[in-house]
């Protein structure tokens, strides 16, 4: 496998908080949440990050008649990157731009309109399959930016974001890509996702949005929803360079693991989430005393963050600075991965790491350094964490690169 340099050009962002990566950032730093009571998506109201702002002005009205709300996240995602990456497609053949986007489930929201249509004598448009399957977000992504290379889905739960930036990332040191356009995209905000999660025990129950969300708390209850999209631009290193875009971050190795357990609880002794942590060190080539900062899965449920922290603590050790986001923007599932790999490349280049919004007493068995507030921090190598339902767990390796300071 060719090991070349392969580095971040571009990223984008759809989140509760708005439209783009930097407005994500300074919310983030600023400690804001974008926690709100929701209702009627469930039998009791309770706390998500939904996105109540149009995303689709930058998108072709046929396109957005034509496809779901997850879609819409991913194009406008891709749009900021691609033109932050400032257009690949312009120098690099488009047989050589691939494309890999993870998601939980697809459109489920269309599929749940389709079924209302059906049961009140209606027709469903010929667009219906091809509006929420789950491989639209990659397929028109690739339609937009008229890209012909490998064109995947992944769809591994939680850890589908961080899976589709490895698997860009295999793409592109086995030569069948340049540039790979890789991340996530969610939109499950429906009442039968909502209950099913909430039945499972997963979601918190807690209805002030200040308390419900606490990662690594001492009194943590369960995650919250969020939705949107994030999208990397990936690249050989020489070829970005080449056509002059400037390198964010360096991707430096992944890993993947299954737990082979159980259908929605981590393993006990955390040997998926140890041997994920650990192929992305071996695969980066660097050891567990190099890593500066772990962007944590984090979701504040009992047992997730206690199977984390000692994974964690198991392969990497207690000196490095740990965080989640959750706190603040929700659990993005299947996009979750890619949006927290993007807060990543931000601590990496602005050498800042955000507070975990939520935690104020850290779980006295939590043996981890907790970034409670913000912190000024020399952060050069990093991990990114996602666990999902079924066992599926992924991390990948970032790095600072000199070309991406600002």
């Amino acid at each position: 496998m060719n090991q070349s340099n392969v580095v971040v050009t571009g990223m984008g962002a759809v989140t509760p908080y708005g439209m783009g990566v930097e407005i994500l950032w300074n919310a983030l730093l600023s400690g804001k949440k974008a926690l709100r009571q929701v209702s009627g998506l469930s039998p009791k109201p309770l706390v998500g990050a939904p996105i109540d702002f149009p995303v689709t002005s930058d998108i072709e009205p046929k396109v957005v008649k034509q496809t779901d709300r997850f879609v819409h996240f991913a194009l406008a995602a891709a749009k900021e990157a691609w033109r932050q990456a400032r257009n690949p497609g312009s120098s690099v053949p488009s047989h050589r731009i691939g494309v890999v986007i993870g998601n939980a489930v697809g459109g489920l929201s269309t599929f749940r309109s389709g079924t209302l249509t059906l049961q009140t004598g209606g027709r469903l448009s010929p667009f219906f399959v091809p509006a929420f399957i789950p491989n639209m977000a990659a397929a028109r992504i690739a339609m937009e930016f008229a890209l012909h290379g490998m064109n995947l889905t992944v769809t591994t739960a939680c850890a589908a974001g961080t899976d589709a930036l490895g698997v860009a990332l295999d793409m592109i040191r086995m030569e069948r890509a340049d540039v790979v356009v890789a991340g996530g995209a969610e939109a499950l905000f429906i009442p039968e996702l909502v209950t099913g999660l909430m039945q499972t025990r997963a979601l918190s129950t807690v209805l002030d949005p200040d308390l419900a969300c606490r990662p690594f708390d001492v009194d943590r209850s369960g995650m919250i929803m969020g939705e949107g999209a994030a999208i990397l631009i990936l690249e050989r290193e020489e070829v970005a360079l080449g056509r002059g875009a400037k390198p964010y971050a360096r991707v430096l190795g992944y890993g993947s693991a299954g737990d082979g357990e159980h259908p929605a609880a981590p393993a006990i002794d955390g040997h998926g989430q140890k041997w994920a942590m650990t192929q992305a060190l071996d695969d980066a080539g660097i050891s567990p005393g190099q890593v500066d900062y772990i962007n944590a899965h984090g979701t504040a449920t009992v047992v997730g963050d206690r199977s984390e922290w000692t994974s964690i603590a198991h392969v990497v050790g207690t000196s490095c600075a740990v965080s989640s986001i959750k706190g603040s923007v929700g659990h993005l599932l299947g996009a979750a991965g890619a949006l927290e790999a993007v807060v990543t490349v931000k601590i990496l280049t602005d050498q800042i790491i955000p507070a975990t919004v939520g935690c104020e007493r850290v779980d006295p068995d939590c043996p981890l350094d907790i970034v409670q507030s913000r912190r000024a921090a020399p952060v050069e190598l990093a991990l990114s964490n996602s666990f999902g339902l079924g066992g599926q767990n992924a991390t990948i390796a970032l790095g600072r690169s000199d070309n991406g300071t600002t």
